[in-house]
């Protein structure tokens, strides 16, 4: 258990940081900047805060991140020629206390247009519902079968262990609440057969509710952050959505045990130089948090396991062990969290402008995001994946100043009080 102590402390720290970036921003905002233009015969000078200057450019951000993203989404699936049949495909779904949302992966890989599939369910030994649920359904089903995780504790572990047990040549990765289009493994295993290490297609949170669809929103904020940093190259790969070689598997060790195995799997794909296929045309969903005390909790999960990854990484290069590729993944990370923290400063910049009457700095970054969500969704709508977006999508602009929080408070979690524990959401299947 936590001591109330480290706990205590990590709070008021979250308190002191987000008050000192909001002063800062307030600050910084205040400040004169001027810019002179010789003409001819005139010089022009052009005066203005720089809160005006930082909203312009975080505008011009979000309006080009956005346009990518949903030019991504909308590009045609045709351009992946799917195939129907080939070398044996092993699909592998790792579970722990989801007996209400097993059957949800299950039917819908048994669906797959693949038809040399293979559908691995792992399960713990400790967790006696779901594990009852899924020899259940791999006695009930001729493709499905149920083994017990010999590394229990880890979604890696169980991963790692499925890989050993099997011997097809490609392997997928799904989670037990993900619903897999009938074309996605063909569409993968296309790609996979020609120049591909790594296919990734997108996961969508289903957004039916008000918080689920407030989750949707902060995904799709996320994928469209990830395209600036794609054209370094680098492209997330994860432990769901996922299909792979088993030479690729082998090339990384598999996936190592840690809070966010998945964000350590992209990075170390990114490090060994394979190919990886961003595909986000291809979709499937999960089922969303159902509250918000879901959603911070899984999403704290997630960050802090995202320094975790970060501080591992650093190690490897104090100990001399990171080359090129290493340091890039390592800015990948210090980017992705300060561009965060950043989000707080920017928000008294922002509250600055709106004090001064500047309305518009607020209602054209608001407008354009949620264009770029609305977008993106109508593309999830048109095929199927979700019915709609409920009110809360006008909350995404809140999200910015709900990272920068959230990044600050688990950078402090993970250096004061963080045990090794990690926040479940519970799943209904709904």
């Amino acid at each position: 258990m936590i001591s109330t102590v480290p706990r205590a402390v990590e709070h008021g720290a979250t308190a002191v940081g987000v008050l000192t970036l909001l002063v800062f921003g307030f600050a910084q905002g205040r400040e004169i900047q001027q810019y002179s233009l010789d003409l001819l015969v005139v010089s022009v000078q052009v005066v203005f805060l720089d809160a005006l200057s930082s909203m312009a450019v975080f505008t011009c951000f979000v309006a080009v991140t956005g346009l990518l993203l949903v030019r991504e989404v909308w590009s045609s699936r045709d351009a992946i020629e799917p195939v129907t049949d080939g070398p044996r495909l092993t699909a592998i779904v790792p579970v722990y206390r989801d007996h209400d949302v097993l059957e949800t992966s299950v039917e819908s890989l048994r669906e797959s247009a693949y038809e040399s599939l293979e559908i691995v369910v792992v399960a713990e030994p400790n967790d006696a519902p779901t594990l009852e649920r899924a020899r259940e359904l791999a006695k009930g089903y001729d493709r499905v079968e149920c083994l017990v995780n010999e590394n229990p504790g880890s979604k890696a572990g169980a991963i790692n262990y499925a890989v050993r047990e099997t011997d097809a040549e490609y392997i997928a990765v799904f989670d037990a609440d993900e619903s897999i289009t009938p074309s996605f493994l063909p569409r993968a295993m296309s790609a996979l057969r020609g120049d591909v290490d790594v296919f990734q297609g997108r996961r969508i949170p289903r957004p039916n509710g008000v918080i689920e669809t407030i989750a949707y929103c902060e995904r799709v904020v996320f994928h469209a952050s990830y395209k600036l940093v794609e054209l370094s190259g680098f492209a997330n790969c994860r432990s769901s959505s996922t299909v792979l070689s088993r030479e690729a598997f082998d090339r990384v060790g598999g996936y190592d045990d840690m809070l966010t195995e998945d964000l350590n799997f992209a990075h170390d794909c990114y490090r060994e130089g394979l190919t990886v296929r961003q595909a986000r045309q291809c979709t499937n969903t999960m089922e969303a948090p159902h509250t918000l005390r879901d959603l911070w909790g899984q999403r704290k999960r997630w960050r802090v396991g995202q320094v975790e990854v970060l501080h591992a990484t650093t190690l490897e290069l104090l100990s001399g062990d990171i080359d090129r590729r290493g340091l890039v993944s390592i800015g990948r990370m210090c980017s992705s969290l300060l561009g965060c923290l950043f989000t707080l400063a920017l928000t008294s910049k922002l509250l600055l402008l709106l004090v001064l009457g500047v309305e518009s700095a607020f209602l054209v970054l608001a407008t354009i995001l949620v264009a770029t969500i609305g977008g993106v969704a109508w593309r999830d709508a048109s095929d199927g994946r979700i019915d709609g977006l409920h009110w809360s999508v006008v909350l995404a602009p809140l999200l910015y100043p709900a990272f920068g929080v959230l990044s600050l408070k688990s950078l402090l979690e993970y250096g004061l009080s963080w045990d090794g524990t990690w926040y479940h959401v519970d799943k209904t299947g709904s």
